[in-house]
């Protein structure tokens, strides 16, 4: 087991990127505390969190790699954190070791905080989903009130509806700013769960609205820049999120051609270097492709619409820019006392791949992340991969 924990300071504080003036003297504190286990006992594993982090946190977040049990592990959480935990499972962590293939994760959160959960779903109709919670979700903006938060969403990471959910959610949270990320079990693509209540179910999604008045700033990174290469969207199927046709013409041929190889050359590797992006909100979004298939269709990892403009895209270096969107950080909050973070599973099996993985995950792990990765990540009302979304305190 490996534990961390860092106090998080005062300073200037703003939602997104906005400043936000300094309003009282009076100095708060939250300490972030993470930690992890590797005990293949769901009992064992669970109680060692507890003897790391204590169970007085105000608010505890867990994720939960493949092979556990998950109703040992949910029944557990409730038994030692009560109502005061949420969680989903993953795809691999970020904790106190870096990048973490197995085990459970856990970050607590104690003092200059306050914070309450909904849960939305099913997610079959997320429109509905969100709908039937606006009662609840209202309730968890007013309790912002004009003071400063963030809400936390996690997701089932297979129901192919984060997109919608995430556009709705912001809808109904107003201007409260949305972080998070879709649960994942490590690529088989057969189980994802969200907690609730002592259980990990599917179809599910949680908001955790967080009121605090400890700064923070809510961030998102990605290392590929669009090209002037334009595919546009011109036959798709939204709700599979497949794509038939870019430009007119069999999409993963006209794909294939953009990025200057052939359809049987199209992989991981190929994909991972060249997503496609979509503008929107005078920001690039990148929407990944799972895989090309047989029929000439390609699969996304987002939702694609007809007449979406997307540009292929290019990498400038995930390591490089990390440490370079970092120090941007730092100097605009001050050292980072903890970060809550949603990374895509792409990239860190890119960082796999060219063998950084170690650098990468030693780098997070030196400033406090704590977080898993996802099967798509949320910002605002948006959905994206291949990205990392997070929270950070000063």
């Amino acid at each position: 087991m490996a534990v961390a924990e860092r106090n998080v300071g005062d300073s200037e504080k703003s939602e997104v990127h906005v400043p936000t003036p300094v309003i009282s003297r009076t100095r708060q504190h939250t300490a972030v505390a993470s930690a992890d286990s590797h005990r293949p006992d769901p009992v064992a594993a669970v109680a060692e969190l507890a003897d790391a982090l204590g169970t007085r946190a105000g608010l505890y977040a867990v994720f939960v790699t493949p092979g556990y049990d998950l109703p040992l592990v949910g029944r557990e959480l409730k038994r030692h954190f009560g109502d005061r935990v949420i969680g989903c499972t993953s795809s691999g962590n970020i904790g106190p070791r870096g990048y973490d293939s197995a085990g459970l994760c856990a970050v607590a959160f104690t003092g200059g905080l306050r914070a309450r959960t909904v849960t939305v779903g099913p997610l079959d109709d997320a429109p509905g989903a969100v709908e039937r919670a606006a009662p609840e979700l209202a309730d968890l903006r007013s309790e912002v009130g004009d003071g400063e938060g963030f809400a936390i969403l996690l997701t089932d990471g297979l129901t192919r509806n984060e997109d919608l959910l995430a556009a709705n959610l912001m809808a109904a949270l107003g201007d409260v700013p949305i972080v998070g990320g879709s649960a994942g079990d490590n690529l088989t693509f057969e189980h994802t769960a969200v907690y609730h209540d002592g259980e990990f179910l599917p179809n599910l999604a949680s908001v955790t609205v967080v009121r605090t008045d400890v700064p923070f700033r809510l961030i998102r990174l990605q290392h590929h820049e669009p090209t002037s290469t334009l595919l546009i969207a011109t036959d798709v199927d939204p709700d599979r999120r497949v794509v038939r046709a870019l430009n007119g013409r069999p999409a993963a041929q006209a794909y294939a051609e953009a990025v200057g190889t052939r359809v049987a050359d199209l992989n991981f590797s190929v994909y991972s270097r060249h997503p496609l992006l979509l503008n929107a909100g005078g920001s690039a979004w990148i929407r990944a492709i799972a895989a090309a298939n047989a029929d000439g269709t390609l699969s996304m990892f987002a939702r694609v619409d007809v007449g979406d403009v997307l540009r292929v895209g290019r990498p400038t270096g995930l390591l490089d820019h990390l440490e370079q969107q970092f120090a941007a950080l730092e100097a605009d909050l001050g050292p980072i006392g903890g970060m809550l973070a949603f990374d895509c599973v792409l990239r860190r099996l890119e960082t796999e791949e060219h063998q950084v993985a170690d650098q990468v995950g030693g780098f997070l792990a030196e400033r406090g992340v704590v977080g898993f990765s996802t099967y798509g990540e949320q910002f605002n009302g948006m959905h994206m991969n291949q990205t990392l979304v997070a929270v950070a305190f000063a």
